[in-house]
């Protein structure tokens, strides 16, 4: 290590130039020509440019717009509402709490305003997707066992079996 210290710096540079297989990168680095598409927004929903809770509603989704008589059409009267003056309404715990984050992104102008989709349970879900598999296998084993013995028994009235 104390070499390489003492080397002089022209020396070093050579020689860690002959060691590369690679040629030298440019001190500078040239950006392409090309032109980059940006995507922009192209959506108008933003808080700005809904003004009533019947559009508000809508563009969310989730079938939101049957509560629209609880608010009596008055979107300034929905942004007021709690979650627990929600609840005494009515709303159902799942319909509220999306009824709540939109709320929240509407009133901070945080994204536009669009339906987010339920997510779809496969096999019951995370947890019960061992148990449900099971019980599927099972029910389709039982099936299969009642027609074959089905059409045993048909076989045998017909004189193709011997039993």
């Amino acid at each position: 290590m104390l070499r390489s210290l003492i080397r002089p710096f022209n020396l070093q540079r050579t020689t860690l130039l002959r060691q590369s297989i690679a040629p030298v990168a440019p001190l500078y680095r040239k950006f392409s020509q090309s032109f980059v598409n940006y995507k922009t927004n192209t959506s108008t929903y933003t808080k700005e440019n809904v003004h009533d809770l019947e559009t508000f509603l809508t563009l969310i989704g989730r079938n939101c717009i049957e509560h629209l008589d609880l608010f009596e059409g008055d979107l300034n009267k929905f942004i007021e509402t709690p979650s627990k003056k929600m609840k005494e309404m009515g709303i159902d715990t799942r319909t509220r709490r999306y009824l709540l984050r939109w709320k929240h992104k509407f009133v901070n102008n945080l994204e536009p305003l669009r339906e987010h989709k339920r997510g779809v349970k496969k096999n019951g879900g995370e947890r019960k997707s061992k148990t449900v598999k099971a019980k599927r296998k099972a029910l389709q084993r039982l099936e299969d066992k009642e027609k074959f013995s089905q059409e045993e028994m048909d076989a045998e009235h017909r004189g193709e079996r011997l039993f």
